[in-house]
């Protein structure tokens, strides 16, 4: 029998009340994630507490910031004017830059389909599938089987580093600290709803 996640369960890792928003993300979790092999409590209550962190409480599939500061990133594949704030981040993994939309079209197999339809990410359905590809491409079910205590270790900024689990899969997600003690909070409180 698959775990099942509800939009009370989300409403309280959030920490606020439940909004229709969490009803559409909670179907398209329940139909989406566990073929990416994310199905048990303990993969999801990090998978969404990286998600509660990187839509504002599952208040937006859209990044706030202009984009701007994307503007000429090559690392995102931003190579044209206009891409950072075009391809800024969507979805419940804030999916950043062309290279990235690119990508997501290609697996779809319809290469431009989000490079011509940017907004598609925002829809409950893409901000979830692209977060599943996400996570399965850096293989981040495996840390999330890690006990909490776990020591794993981490390539930041040319260094190896020692990393919780939740660290390194924050850090795999964000490519820094930006947030950490949110994205902390959110799985413990995320532990206490699901495991």
């Amino acid at each position: 029998m698959p775990y099942v996640i509800t939009p009370a369960q989300l409403a309280s890792i959030a920490e606020k009340k439940e909004t229709p928003r969490m009803g559409a993300l909670s179907q398209w979790i329940n139909a989406t994630c566990p073929a990416y092999e994310i199905d048990t409590p303990q993969e999801f209550s990090h998978f969404l507490a990286q998600a509660c962190h990187e839509t504002d409480h599952f208040n937006t599939l859209r990044e706030y910031a202009s984009g701007r500061a994307y503007e000429g990133r090559a690392d995102l594949g931003n190579t044209q004017p206009g891409d950072g704030v075009r391809f800024k981040g969507r979805g419940i993994f804030q999916t950043t830059g062309r290279g990235n939309y690119l990508q997501l079209g290609i697996k779809q197999g319809r290469r431009d389909l989000f490079v011509n339809n940017p907004e598609l990410l925002e829809q409950p359905e893409y901000a979830v599938w692209s977060a599943c590809e996400y996570w399965t491409t850096r293989n981040l079910n495996d840390a999330a089987n890690h006990a909490d205590g776990d020591v794993l270790k981490k390539k930041y900024k040319g260094n190896v580093i020692d990393v919780s689990p939740v660290e390194f899969i924050s850090l795999s997600i964000n490519g820094g600290y930006n947030g950490m003690d949110e994205r902390k909070r959110f799985y413990a409180i995320a532990q206490r709803v699901l495991v």
